[in-house]
C-alpha cells in the first residue's frame, strides 16, 4: 500500500507521484494499492513487476509515463476507475522489439472508466492495448469516446457494449478483432471511424 501521505525530518508530504523506475524489477510485488493522492506514474515505475496480478488507477490519476508496466508478465487485470479527467498514456511499441506501456502483459479484463489520450501515431504503437489478449471489456459512463486504434488486434475479445454516454468510435478502434461476434451500440454514437470494425472476421 503506497500511502498518501509521508513524514520527512518532521515535515509531512503528500504522496502526489510515483516516480520513474520507483518499483522496477520488484518481481515478488504481487498487489499494489495507489492512493488518489497520486497524480502521475512515472516511466518504468512498475516495469519487470513480473508477480503483478492486478491493478487499479485512481481517478487522481492523469498521467502513465513510458513503459510504466512493460514486462509485467503476470498482469490479468486493469481497471482505469470511473473519472472526469483524461487519462494520459505512454509509449507503446507494435513491432515486437519488446517495449510498451503493457508490452508482454497477459490482459484478460479491462474496465475503462474514462477518456484515453495516447500517440496513435504508427511510429509510436497505435495505442497501448494493441493486440492485448483481452477477453472482457467493460466501458464506464464516463467514457465519450472510444480512441483511434484503441483496441486494435485484440482478436481475443467476443462481444462489446459500447455504452450511452460514448458519441464517437474513432478510426480502427477495433480494427483486426477477429474473435468479435457481438457488437452492441448505445444510442449517443453519433460517428463511427474509418476501418473502425475491420478484420472482424
Amino acid at each position: 500500500v503506497i500511502p498518501e501521505q509521508v513524514t520527512y525530518n518532521n515535515y509531512t508530504y503528500s504522496v502526489t507521484s510515483i516516480g520513474s523506475s520507483a518499483f522496477r524489477d520488484c518481481s515478488g510485488l504481487t498487489s499494489v494499492t495507489i492512493p488518489n493522492s497520486v497524480t502521475s506514474i512515472g516511466s518504468s515505475a512498475f516495469r519487470g513487476c513480473s508477480g503483478l496480478a492486478s491493478v487499479t488507477i485512481p481517478n487522481s490519476v492523469t498521467s502513465i509515463g513510458d513503459y510504466a508496466f512493460d514486462g509485467c508478465t503476470n498482469l490479468k487485470e486493469l481497471i482505469i476507475e470511473d473519472g472526469e479527467t483524461i487519462l494520459e498514456l505512454g509509449f507503446n511499441n507494435y513491432d515486437n522489439t519488446g517495449e510498451g506501456l503493457f508490452y508482454d502483459c497477459p490482459l484478460k479484463t479491462v474496465y475503462l472508466g474514462r477518456n484515453l489520450s495516447y500517440n496513435d501515431q504508427n511510429n509510436y504503437g497505435y495505442s497501448p492495448f494493441y493486440t492485448t489478449p483481452i477477453t472482457t471489456l467493460t466501458i464506464g459512463g464516463n467514457a465519450t469516446q472510444i480512441g483511434r486504434y484503441a483496441f486494435y488486434g485484440c482478436s481475443g475479445l467476443t462481444s462489446v457494449t459500447i455504452p450511452n454516454s460514448v458519441t464517437t468510435i474513432g478510426d480502427y478502434a477495433f480494427d483486426g478483432c477477429s474473435g468479435l461476434t457481438s457488437v452492441t451500440i448505445g444510442n449517443s454514437v453519433t460517428t463511427i471511424g474509418d476501418s473502425a470494425f475491420s478484420g472482424c472476421s
